[in-house]
């Protein structure tokens, strides 16, 4: 008995479950009150229209669009053009289907045939579409002239969606529709490990050639973040073991000039710049320099130069004189390292604030280290090598 119980088991979890990842309690709870609010919406723009009542009546498919709507707003099966496309073709499929073949039966299951290749053909996939396309064939059967079935479907969709971008909006964590977000050059791009880019992946769904319910987006966002996890598992060298220990650093009232000489005899792009108590306060790079570098009124890029590094006698000035006039301070806040952090902590904060180094602190908070992109990529080829050199060796 209990071998038969395990065989079902086994079968179970292989055939009949899904291998989805589980949605977590808030989740959960977010979906649910999206779907009361967003049917809710839903309902009242339909009441509020001034058409015939026939054409704004509530269609059973759209509570199917709602579950997608509202559960799955990333998905492409949720985007406006799915939705819109993914209920109007079939409904207008099943009409003609209906109004043309006697047999409900064959037009049944060709309206949802034909719909199912549309769809395909126009990226609007919507499963809901299947259920809109044997609607309207009923509605054909009975007699349902086409111009107000089209509309009633017209005005569910329109409502529907007006209620999914109201709803989604408003939940943290959610955007809809979901389209890419506004071109920007953050100064440091984002990297992962492997090195992998949105071409790659683009290449990878091709290849397999069967619809995925994800977005190039949301994958690349899953395969950074698993890529992330992977590093941290692998690399277990901390931050005080590889920084650059006891750096050079100056104070917020160092002049520009003393810190341009130190960056220019030691070959620096970066300097920590910290107060009284050895706490880190900003980074100066040769990008603030540049920053404030600007040529005018006929004179060479040098001559501006020498003017922003050369005091200005007197107690008034018209450009910046010291280092904390112009040192890096994230909107965000300078980010830092404890001493006992993993480099991949280092390699996220690197890979995303912008920084142009990492500071590594100590347990007082006090300047212990500096972390540079140079460095972590000496790290990273020196761990690849390791690793293929055990690999030979076994």
């Amino acid at each position: 008995m209990e071998t038969l119980r395990l065989a079902l088991l086994r079968f179970s979890r292989r055939y009949l479950f899904a291998d989805a990842a589980p949605l977590s309690r808030t989740e959960r709870w977010r979906s649910a009150l999206a779907a009361i609010i967003g049917v809710l919406i839903y309902e009242s723009v339909l009441y509020v229209l001034p058409v015939p009542a026939e054409a704004k009546r509530q269609l059973a498919p759209l509570g199917a669009t709602s579950v997608i709507l509202f559960t799955l707003p990333h998905s492409p099966l949720a985007q406006p053009w799915s939705v819109a496309g993914g209920l109007l073709l079939p409904a207008l499929t099943g009409l003609a289907c209906g109004h043309w073949i006697a047999s409900p039966f064959l037009a049944g299951a060709l309206a949802v045939a034909i719909s199912v290749w549309f769809m395909g053909q126009l990226r609007c996939i919507h499963p809901p579409g299947g259920a809109m396309a044997l609607v309207m064939v009923g509605a054909a059967s009975q007699g349902l002239d086409i111009p107000t079935s089209l509309a009633a479907v017209g005005w569910n969709v329109i409502a529907m969606l007006l209620a999914a971008t109201t709803v989604n909006n408003l939940i943290p964590g959610r955007r809809y529709p979901l389209c890419s977000p506004a071109v920007s050059t953050p100064k440091t791009p984002e990297r992962n490990p492997a090195g992998i880019r949105q071409p790659d992946l683009a290449a990878a769904l091709e290849e397999i050639d069967a619809y995925l319910d994800i977005s190039e987006e949301d994958l690349t966002q899953v395969f950074q973040r698993a890529a992330r996890h992977a590093f941290h598992r692998h690399v277990l060298l901390t931050c005080g073991e590889v920084m650059n220990a006891a750096p050079l650093r100056v104070d917020f009232a160092t002049e520009l000039n003393e810190a341009w000489r130190l960056m220019n005899r030691h070959a620096l792009s970066v300097l920590p710049v910290v107060d009284r108590a050895e706490r880190v306060i900003g980074l100066l790079t040769l990008e603030d320099f540049l920053r404030h570098v600007e040529p005018d009124n006929g004179q060479r890029i040098g001559d501006n130069v020498r003017r922003l590094l050369r005091p200005t006698p007197g107690p008034h000035t018209d450009k910046p004189e010291v280092v904390g006039q112009i040192m890096h301070t994230p909107r965000s806040g300078l980010r830092t390292a404890n001493l006992s952090d993993g480099i991949a902590v280092a390699a996220d904060i690197l890979g995303q604030s912008g920084q142009g180094a990492l500071p590594v602190v100590d347990e007082a908070g006090k300047l212990a280290g500096l972390i540079t992109p140079t460095t972590m990529t000496a790290v990273l080829f020196q761990h690849e090598a390791l690793d293929y050199v055990r690999g030979d060796q076994t």
